[in-house]
């Protein structure tokens, strides 16, 4: 298992990363195996998604709350054609866990 690392700074950057790597084919939809969003103070949000063969770590992107870093998430959800319930349910602010410990998710797909 290769793990790679991209840190951004904003959401455009992490968009314009991600959407780079599905264009080139680094990420292929069949191959995804679950996508993790991950929150602590240290580390602050990730986002992960994992293949088959590697397993590819986010910073840059938000979730359960107003603003770009929960539509940049949106957006990414959107390429990897997950089903809008998930979408839904991941962004949701009725979800939201304390303000200082948002929720973490996982989507787990079936192959």
């Amino acid at each position: 298992m290769k793990y790679r690392y991209y840190y951004k700074k904003d959401t455009r950057k992490c968009l314009q990363t991600v959407r780079r790597l599905i264009e080139s084919g680094r990420i292929r939809i069949s191959d995804i195996v679950t996508i993790r969003g991950n929150f602590n103070d240290h580390k602050w949000y990730r986002l992960t998604i994992r293949t088959k063969t590697e397993q590819l770590q986010f910073t840059g992107l938000s979730w359960f709350y107003f603003g770009t870093g929960s539509l940049g998430l949106q957006q990414v959800l959107r390429w990897l054609l997950v089903p809008s319930a998930y979408q839904k349910a991941v962004l949701d602010v009725k979800y939201q866990g304390d303000t200082y410990q948002p929720n973490c998710f996982v989507i787990c797909f079936e192959k």
